[in-house]
């Protein structure tokens, strides 16, 4: 279908994920002129060749500029297991031939690349905010760097409270999909590129072309959704992001971009919220034209901060904001591997008056689509039964939600997609 053939013509175009086996493949290339300096009585003493080593290794990796990453397996053969047994990673020998790749591809550093567990395993991952180890931060953990310089590692102190001057320190890398550039630091926020399909399906949703109101991400890590709305015409984009580290990111792409952010700290916000004057004026700020607010706290504030801002022209019970900003129409739930802790608030900011779509992704069993359809709608329905009852709304006036669209955005592991629901709101 057409967002198929969007998704290929951006990943042509822009080469995050490159796989040739021919002699013309510039990592070949450049690992096999890294291979030649090795010296021969290193291979001889190993019982190694050069083609055992340049066969075993992979011929697909991504750019994002100025990093290559390569993919988890690179290094898992038993040539190369033996090759890093006697030298090492970091060594002398291995050093010219990470150096012999990156430029092969035009890159200065080189990971190699590593999943997103759910569980923090290592005390660097592990903040004030942690849940008992649970990495709620979407932290990357496993990411190794191999070449070049990645700026400080990761400490429960930079992961949670960062400086401007951390930030400066840190290494950052970006990509260009659809048009749009995304910016992060590999060792502090996770990226996937998997992701392209949904987020090429946004830009030619019926329900964002257009539309005539704002959007609201929960979950908005680096912009990796929030952007697509924004290009798709939406004026205003509020998010909820805990991670400082993806926050920066944000920012650093929104202006990439030619787009504006006002981000506000937990401290910052829920400090005013007490006093009418300072919230006044906290919403003066927020009414000035910008594309992005970011709210850097938990979205359990978001139904809060959007009454307030929204007034009685959206969620019926704001009593500062006198419109700060639109309609809320679509609201993004883009936490894996499930997003169910944001259901009760996303039908919560949803325009009451005219309704909106809730973008729900899960995990999914490939033989369970149908079971988690029904799963979500009928919580949704729950959640918002609930609100409407504590709105005094009478049952005759019942608002209801249903499933109009499951997209399958991408195989997460064997046996589990990786599932969006678009859930209408009346």
């Amino acid at each position: 279908d057409l967002r198929d053939k969007l998704s290929s013509l951006t990943l042509s175009a822009f080469p995050e994920n490159a796989a040739n086996s021919s002699p013309s493949n510039p990592l070949s290339k450049g690992l096999e002129a890294g291979l030649r300096a090795l010296p021969a009585e290193l291979l001889v003493s190993l019982e190694l060749t050069t083609a055992s080593l340049l066969s075993s290794f992979p011929t697909s990796y991504s750019i994002y500029k100025p990093m290559l990453l390569l993919p988890s397996h690179a290094l898992s053969s038993a040539s190369w297991s033996k090759l890093l047994s006697c030298e090492g990673l970091y060594s002398r020998h291995l050093t010219a031939i990470w150096k012999s790749l990156a430029e092969a591809v035009g890159a200065t550093h080189i990971a190699i690349n590593a999943g997103i567990p759910t569980e923090a395993r290592d005390i660097s991952t592990i903040t004030p905010d942690s849940n008992g180890g649970r990495n709620i931060l979407r932290s990357p953990i496993n990411l190794t760097p191999v070449y070049g310089d990645f700026g400080p590692r990761p400490t429960p102190t930079l992961l949670d409270t960062p400086t401007r001057t951390d930030f400066d320190a840190a290494f950052w890398v970006s990509t260009c999909q659809n048009g749009i550039h995304q910016v992060w630091a590999p060792l502090y926020t996770m990226f996937s590129r998997g992701n392209i399909r949904e987020k090429t399906r946004l830009l030619t949703l019926p329900s964002v072309v257009g539309v005539n109101g704002d959007g609201v991400d929960l979950y908005a890590g680096i912009g990796y959704f929030a952007f697509s709305y924004k290009k798709a015409g939406f004026k205003k984009i509020l998010c909820w992001e805990l991670n400082p580290w993806s926050v920066e990111g944000l920012r650093r792409g929104a202006e990439r971009n030619g787009w504006t952010t006002r981000i506000f700290k937990s401290a910052g916000v829920m400090a005013r919220s007490g006093l009418e004057r300072e919230l006044e004026e906290w919403c003066g700020e927020v009414a000035k034209d910008v594309d992005f607010l970011v709210f850097q706290q938990s979205n359990e504030s978001a139904v809060d901060l959007i009454s307030r801002l929204a007034g009685s022209a959206n969620l019926g019970n704001g009593k500062d904001g006198r419109g700060k900003i639109g309609r809320v129409r679509h609201v993004n739930c883009g936490l894996l591997p499930s997003s169910s802790q944001s259901w009760k608030t996303a039908v919560r900011v949803v325009d009451p008056m005219v309704g909106g779509w809730i973008h729900v992704h899960e995990n999914v069993g490939v033989n369970d689509i149908e079971t988690k359809e029904r799963e979500v709608v009928s919580e949704l329905q729950k959640y918002l039964d609930a609100w409407c009852v504590e709105r005094g709304m009478s049952s005759a006036t019942r608002r209801t939600v249903r499933c109009e669209h499951v997209e399958r955005v991408k195989t997460y592991a064997p046996g589990v997609l990786h599932v969006v629901f678009d859930i209408w709101v009346d």
